[in-house]
């Protein structure tokens, strides 16, 4: 998961990566692929976190402020900030 200094970096990466994503379905001749276009996206991500081989799409998920504090029963985070029950286990919050 990213704080938010992290998210900051990794949504720039992103930003940068869909432009040239754009760019990539404007111009028929160039041959790279939408992975190959996202990699370094999906490098910052493995050295930031050391996870490897996720999806780009998936990274933009991985922010921890869009969850919860950890449930006081489980300990999984909360689905939102504003969660009045943990989905993992049924505990009220």
């Amino acid at each position: 998961m990213l704080d938010e200094v992290e998210y900051q970096q990794i949504n720039q990466l992103y930003f940068e990566c869909m432009q040239s994503a754009q760019k990539y379905r404007n111009d028929s001749l160039m041959k790279s692929s939408l992975n190959e276009l996202f990699s370094p996206l999906v490098q910052e991500y493995e050295r930031i976190t050391g996870y490897k081989d996720l999806h780009h799409n998936a990274i933009m998920h991985h922010r921890i402020s869009q969850y919860g504090d950890p449930c006081r029963k489980c300990g999984k985070p909360l689905r939102t900030p504003q969660a009045k029950m943990c989905v993992a286990c049924g505990e009220n919050v």
